[in-house]
């Protein structure tokens, strides 16, 4: 189980229903360790990520990691990583704050 209370599971990544891959500035956190990412404007594409849906986060200088839609504001989500699940070529740990 992990810190949002289940497992992060390929089930929860639907591609075809809704936006799954979100790219932003993983240094660029708030004073929640929160990540605010733009999502896409799609007419007939799948539908933005909803408050509660696991996505993952691509960071604009290498690595990803999973993370939780806290909320969505407009064009933007406010997004929870999971650093456990950090991955990188080139960095050990997430970037820095």
């Amino acid at each position: 189980m992990d810190a949002y209370g289940e497992g992060h599971t390929g089930q929860e990544l639907d591609f075809d229903e809704r936006e799954v891959v979100l790219r932003a500035d993983l240094g660029d956190r708030d004073d929640r360790d929160c990540i605010w990412a733009s999502l896409r404007f799609l007419m007939r594409g799948p539908r933005p990520p909803r408050a509660g849906e696991v996505v993952l986060l691509v960071d604009v200088g290498g690595g990803s990691c999973m993370g939780r839609v806290v909320s969505v504001s407009g064009w933007e989500a406010c997004i929870r990583p999971d650093w456990r699940t950090w991955s990188s070529s080139g960095s050990a740990s997430p970037p820095a704050r």
